[in-house]
């Protein structure tokens, strides 16, 4: 079992391009690490010097002081050179101005981060009239993530590949799991499914591993699967959890705000508990839900509530400590699915280290989502990669491509004669025939989808497997 870890340099490869990001806050300062180290050349804009001090001393970035809305000051900051400028700043209306000015300058693209429920429609209608090549909403896509995890309560984490038809899903080894001493090669053997093990956790080791690698209790283990196989393999290993029908909320933030909506779409009922008056009545005129204005950390009120019986329960307010006690409370209580809202992004390792299985951030989903669309823009040139997600806490990622014309060497050839780099895995193949989990007899064809495993870094096309 080789250990496989990510290149922690620069790289070469690919698209570099010129990015200007506007607030180094911890977003800000998350987005600039990474991409400094991808080889791009940042430039950082704050009108606080102290963020803009510690930034530059940890990275080789170019930073201004200023208002990232004035546009002398873009302009300093070679605004007009610019292939991407971030605006994650605290304050919408300064990102949405920022994005606006620059674009006049000649910036080619601006992505906005925009919190405020108020403009999420505002901002559909006016996208495209404002040049914004994206918006990301902090909250928005949290709920989105604690949704999807609420559609499969097995998994600690999930996301979908080819337009939901292939499911990515995580989850952990349990003490006594029947998988554990297992290797891979037996697990296939035993089930009968459709399915392939992409990724494996274990302490700060991230593997890809091969059929004689052999699962330990403790391992977080990243599984792909058809969409209609998914729930099979968890029933299969011994670790289903029944849909969720009835949620416990404690929390009424912007987070719950879109979260019921699609609570109430899916047909879960959610009883919501908030100390906020203003906030109550908004979601009670709103949502056809149960709103308790009371302290959601007493245990009396949860016990009362039916924390013992409800089938999830989703620790959500504004304050990061309260949301892990009360998580870990609701674990004593037996509630099989809990879902731990942290905002400081540095602790959200932390919180997981303690017991804390499903974990979801804001700040870390708006950093990830911002991520994978740069990494699509430097692989513009290629036109293959559909989406690209981190998985095992960031440290391998997966890649969609799409096969767009025949490759010498790799199109019709058996997977088992391919000679692929080290850490690369072909975890999926969608074609005409549907999804299909290879096998070595098994060939890529022009045309088709390829979800690729890669612990290499950078890739900047399907022919870098090789």
């Amino acid at each position: 079992m080789g250990r496989v870890m990510l290149s922690g340099g620069r790289t070469a490869e690919g698209n570099l391009m010129n990015i200007v990001i506007i607030g180094s806050g911890t977003v800000g300062a998350a987005i600039c690490a990474q991409l400094e180290k991808e080889g791009h050349d940042v430039t950082v804009i704050d009108h606080n010097p102290a963020p803009l001090a510690e930034l530059s001393g940890g990275c080789d970035v170019i930073s201004y002081e200023g208002n990232g809305a004035d546009v002398s000051v873009l302009r300093r900051a070679g605004a007009e050179r610019a292939d991407l400028l971030i605006a994650v700043t605290s304050q919408d209306e300064i990102n949405i101005l920022c994005c606006a000015a620059a674009r006049k300058l000649g910036t080619r693209h601006t992505i906005a981060r925009v919190r405020n429920p108020a403009y999420s429609e505002l901002m559909n209608l006016m996208q495209k009239e404002m040049n914004l090549s994206l918006t990301i909403n902090p909250e928005l896509a949290a709920a989105g993530e604690i949704y999807r995890t609420l559609r499969f309560p097995s998994a600690a984490k999930i996301e979908t590949f080819c337009h939901g038809k292939v499911e990515m899903a995580e989850f952990v080894v349990g003490a006594h799991s029947p998988i554990a001493g297992v290797t891979l090669n037996d697990l296939r053997a035993r089930l009968n499914l459709r399915f392939l093990v992409c990724g494996v956790l274990r302490g700060e080791d991230a593997y890809i591993p091969s059929g004689d690698f052999i699962l330990q209790a403790g391992d977080a283990v990243c599984v792909t699967a058809p969409d209609e196989e998914i729930t099979q393999f968890f029933k299969a290993i011994g670790v289903y959890r029944k849909p969720v029908r009835d949620v416990l909320i404690v929390g009424g933030g912007r987070t719950v705000y879109y979260l019921l909506e699609m609570l109430r779409n899916a047909g879960i009922r959610a009883t919501v508990i908030e100390k906020d008056k203003q906030r109550c009545h908004a979601l009670a005129e709103q949502y056809s839900c149960t709103v308790i204005c009371d302290d959601g950390s007493r245990q009396e009120l949860l016990r009362e509530e039916g924390i013992a019986t409800t089938d999830a329960f989703l620790a959500l307010s504004d304050v990061d400590e309260e949301n892990a006690i009360i998580s870990l409370y609701a674990k004593t209580q037996g509630v099989e699915k809990v879902i731990t809202m942290i905002s400081a992004m540095p602790y959200v390792d932390f919180f997981k280290g303690v017991g804390l299985e499903s974990v979801v951030s804001p700040k870390s989903s708006t950093t990830s989502t911002i991520l994978r669309y740069v990494r699509s823009m430097a692989n513009a040139h290629d036109s293959e990669i559909e989406s690209l997600y981190r998985i095992m806490e960031g440290r391998i990622e997966a890649l969609e491509f799409v096969v767009k014309e025949e490759i010498a060497g790799l199109t019709g050839v058996p997977l088992r004669e391919l000679h692929c780099r080290a850490g690369v895995l072909i975890a999926c193949i969608v074609g005409e025939g549907g999804v299909l989990i290879p096998t070595g007899g098994d060939c890529i064809r022009c045309g088709d989808t390829v979800i690729v495993i890669s612990s290499r870094g950078q890739m900047n096309s399907i022919k870098d497997i090789l």
